[in-house]
C-alpha cells in the first residue's frame, strides 16, 4: 500500500465526511494536511513513522504520543498560548494504531490545522514578532513552574478525560527530579515517556552519536576532541546548575524557522513532536539561533519580560547549550547521507570559530 493510501485509510477512522489528503513531507513523521470537503475544514495528519533511524526515538511510542496530545489539550485549556488542538479518532482516542502490511504498529494522530504561513526562505521577522515568540516561549516554560491546581483544565468532559489520563501518566515519575519539586510541578512527572534534553546524561547520549560521524569519516579525530572537550566544559557547568521546577521542566525541544507560524495573531509554536523535558535555557538557546545579533537582544527581551534580565553564569550556559542544539541536528542526521558531505564541510567550521572560543572563556551568543 502507498503512502497516500494509507493516509487515506487512516483518516477513515475519524468522524470527517470527505477527507481529502495530501502529501507535506517525510522527516521525522509522514505528515499530510487533510480537507474535510464537506465542512472545508483542514487538519494536520502525522503519521509517527521517521525517514531515518537516526530520527526515530520514544516520541513515536503511543505513550509518548498521547503525552503530547494531553499537553496541547491543557496548554490550550489553561493558558494563552497558540497551539494546534488534537483530534480524537471515533474510538475517543487520541493516538490511532495502524497496522502496516508486515504487522507492524504504526501510531498516527490528527491537530486541527492552524491558519499561518511558513516564514519564508531568508525573510526578517519584524521586532514585534520577535519579541512575540519570546513571550510565548517564556509562556510555555512557564507551564511547568505551575501548581497542581492551575493546571486543571476547564470543567467539560473531554478535559476531564484529559485529566484522568494525566494522573495515569504521573505514575510514570521520574525518580531524579526531587519529591519537592515534584509535588509542585505534575508535569514534570511525565518524562518517562517523553524525550529529555541537554542534561549531562542525554549529552553523553549525543556524544556517542557524534563519535559515530568519526568512524564514518565524517568528522576528523582531532574535531572530535574539541566537540568532547566542549561537552565536558558544558557538563561541568550542569554538575553545579539548580535542577529543579525553575530551571527545567516541558520545553518544546525544537525551536526553528520551519516549526513557527506566522499569523494574524502573531507567532504560533507548531510540531511539538520532539517537545520533552530539559533545561528551559536548552529552549532559549535553540530559539535564539534563528536570530542574526541583532534580533537576539530583542527575543530576549521578550523571554525575559516575566522573569527579570538572565544572569551572567544563565547566558554561558545558553551559549553551551546554543552549541548543544548544533551538535543535535549533526546527530540526528546521522544516517542521512545526502547531509554528510555538508556535515564534513560545517564541523570544522563550528569547531574552530566556536567551540574553540567558548573552551577560552569568550562569548558566543552573538557570533554562532
Amino acid at each position: 500500500m502507498s503512502h497516500d493510501n494509507m493516509a487515506a485509510e487512516i483518516m477513515k477512522l475519524y468522524s470527517m465526511e470527505k477527507p481529502v489528503v495530501s502529501f507535506i513531507r517525510h522527516n521525522e513523521n509522514l505528515t499530510y494536511q487533510v480537507v474535510d470537503e464537506a465542512t472545508r475544514q483542514k487538519y494536520l495528519l502525522r503519521i509517527h513513522q521517521a525517514a531515518f533511524a537516526s530520527m526515530a526515538g520514544i516520541q513515536h511510542t503511543q505513550p509518548a504520543l498521547e503525552a503530547e496530545m494531553n499537553l496541547l489539550q491543557e496548554l490550550q485549556a489553561t493558558g494563552p498560548l497558540r497551539v494546534q488542538t488534537p483530534v480524537r479518532n471515533t474510538s475517543g482516542e487520541w493516538v490511532t494504531l495502524w497496522l502496516d502490511e508486515t504487522g507492524k504498529e504504526i501510531c498516527c494522530t490528527v491537530l486541527e490545522w492552524i491558519e499561518g504561513r511558513d516564514i519564508k526562505q531568508g525573510e526578517r521577522l519584524t521586532k514585534e514578532q520577535i519579541h512575540d515568540l519570546g513571550v510565548q516561549l517564556q509562556t510555555l516554560h512557564q507551564y511547568g513552574r505551575r501548581s497542581k491546581e492551575a493546571l486543571k483544565p476547564q470543567a467539560g468532559p473531554e478535559n476531564s478525560e484529559s485529566g484522568q489520563k494525566m494522573n495515569d501518566h504521573e505514575q510514570q515519575a521520574d525518580k531524579a527530579i526531587t519529591s519537592e519539586t515534584s509535588s509542585h510541578s505534575p508535569v514534570l512527572q511525565q518524562t518517562g515517556v517523553r524525550p529529555a534534553y541537554g542534561s549531562i546524561k542525554e549529552n553523553l547520549v549525543m556524544l556517542e552519536q557524534l563519535e559515530e560521524g568519526v568512524r564514518r569519516g565524517i568528522f576528523t579525530p582531532e574535531d572530535f576532541d574539541l566537540i568532547r572537550e566542549t561537552f565536558e566544559n558544558i557538563n561541568g557547568q550542569l554538575e553545579t546548575y539548580p535542577h529543579n521546577a525553575e530551571t527545567w521542566g516541558v520545553i518544546h525541544g525544537d525551536i526553528t524557522r520551519g516549526n513557527l507560524l506566522v499569523s494574524d495573531q502573531g507567532i504560533s509554536m507548531i510540531d511539538f513532536c520532539l517537545y520533552g523535558y530539559g533545561y528551559y535555557l536548552f529552549d532559549a538557546g535553540g530559539a535564539a539561533l534563528i536570530f542574526n545579533r541583532e534580533e537576539r537582544d530583542v527575543f530576549l527581551s521578550g523571554y525575559t519580560e516575566q522573569t527579570g534580565p538572565l544572569a551572567k553564569r544563565d547566558i554561558r550556559l545558553m551559549e553551551g547549550f546554543m552549541l548543544i542544539f548544533t551538535f543535535g541536528y549533526f546527530a540526528f542526521q546521522m544516517e542521512n547521507e545526502a547531509r554528510h558531505d555538508w556535515m564534513k564541510e560545517r564541523m570544522p567550521l563550528i569547531c574552530s570559530k566556536f567551540c574553540r572560543p567558548y573552551l577560552q572563556n569568550e562569548s558566543i551568543f552573538y557570533e554562532l
